[in-house]
Order: C-alpha cells, then sequence, then structure tokens
C-alpha cells in the first residue's frame, strides 16, 4: 500500500526550488553533511521508551538502511532507500531519499510483534522529514506542509488531508544522550488538525541524524550509530 502525500512548503523564511538545492541548500549531497545521512548499511540503534509505561522500554532497537532500489506503487521507475525501522509495537518498511534538500518519506509498511501487516500508507510525492535549506536551518523559522495519506488496512482504503507545521527551536542546542553530548539541531511538528493534536520534538545531529526523539507513541534515544 502505499499513500498519497501533495507537499507543499509554505515558507515562513522562503525556501527555494526543493529539487535543486544550489544557493538555498544548507547541505551537500555527502551524507556526512546532512542532518539525516541515509546510505546503504548505515545503523542506528535507539532506546526506545513508553511515555504511558504500558509497554516495556526497549534497547538498541534498530533503524537500518538496507537498500537503495526501485519504490514500486505509485513511486515505480523512482530510487529510494529501503530502511527497517524497529519500534515498541513492531516495525516498519519506509522508503525514504531525498529532493534536493528535502528528507522525505515515499511509503511505508506497517508490521505488529508478530511481523504480520497492519497497513500500507503511499505518499505522493513525499512527506517531509527534514527541511535541510539554508532558510528552514534558521533559530525561530517556521513552515507548514500539505498532503494526504492513502492508508490500506484490513478496513479497506482511506485517504486523509492533513497539515502539519514545523518550528526551529534552535540550531545549537547541547543534548545528552546515551551514545554521547552533541550539539543539535531541535526542531518541532505539529499536527493541529485530526481528532487529536499532536506535536513531536526532534534533535537532529550533522553526519549523525536523528539522536532523540519526544511526543507521539514512544520516545527515542541514540545508543550508537554506524556510518
Amino acid at each position: 500500500m502505499r499513500s498519497m502525500i501533495i507537499l507543499t512548503i509554505l515558507a515562513g523564511c522562503g525556501s527555494g526550488d526543493p529539487g535543486g538545492g544550489g544557493a538555498d541548500s544548507g547541505v551537500g549531497p555527502d551524507p556526512a553533511t546532512r542532518y539525516e545521512p541515509w546510505k546503504v548499511g548505515s545503523v542506528w540503534s535507539y532506546k526506545l521508551t513508553d511515555p504511558t509505561n504500558t509497554i516495556p522500554a526497549r534497547l538498541n532497537a534498530r533503524t537500518t538502511v538496507e537498500a537503495e532500489e526501485d519504490i514500486g506503487g505509485t513511486h515505480a521507475g523512482k530510487l529510494g532507500f529501503r530502511l527497517r525501522v524497529e519500534q515498541l509495537d513492531g516495525h516498519m518498511i519506509a522508503y525514504q531519499g531525498f529532493e534536493g534538500y528535502l528528507a522525505v518519506r515515499y511509503a511505508q509498511t506497517d508490521y505488529d510483534l508478530t511481523g504480520a501487516m497492519v497497513d500500507v500508507q503511499d505518499i505522493t510525492p513525499y512527506r517531509l522529514k527534514l527541511d535541510e535549506s539554508v532558510a528552514h536551518l534558521a533559530a525561530n523559522a517556521t513552515y507548514s506542509e500539505s498532503f494526504t495519506i492513502k492508508t490500506t488496512n484490513s478496513a479497506g482504503t482511506m485517504s486523509n488531508a492533513k497539515t502539519e507545521n514545523w518550528q526551529v527551536i534552535a540550531v545549537a542546542e547541547p543534548v545528552t544522550v546515551m551514545a554521547g553530548t552533541y550539539t543539535a539541531l531541535h526542531v518541532r511538528r505539529s499536527n493541529p488538525g485530526g481528532a487529536t493534536a499532536k506535536t513531536k520534538d526532534y534533535w537532529f545531529v550533522q553526519g549523525v541524524g536523528k539522536v532523540k526523539e519526544t511526543g507521539g507513541g514512544q520516545d527515542e534515544e541514540l545508543m550508537s550509530y554506524t556510518p
């Protein structure tokens, strides 16, 4: 299953051409310069914690970039990185990649702890994971994305239109996790719509990736990273 996203960056600080990088890009093509340094073979291990303490914490939950391959579905003919992401309640297979200075997700399939498929999401053209343009790496920068996710599960197929808001909380915030102490980019993503408003905070380190996440169904803390 694949999900449909129509992404519109409403640049509070002015973004350039998402496909081109160039003068407006805060990062280069080398993964070592990115805040999401995806490349085949990279592995991140996290401590996962349930904020409600209902599910026991999970150590060494891995996010692994397994391959670069044709995404298929709506994105057939396009290459993306296939990531296996271990979670508290199962795992997901996600297809992600770069659109210029945007780190994005194209599709995902979710599985429960038994390995049974829960749902498939198709995202067209893609969903933002992080905007790494100069304008949106600046302190207090705000911007929004609007998209539609088409989800298929045992109940059928459903499309949801969403708008998510982003804010740069800090550009160089000290953060200590199990993997060590870093200077991180701290961003906040909020979803004001739907039945329940959701807010997540992320801490990214250039050349390392996500070192911390809070909000949502699980909190994450980096334990180790293998480029």
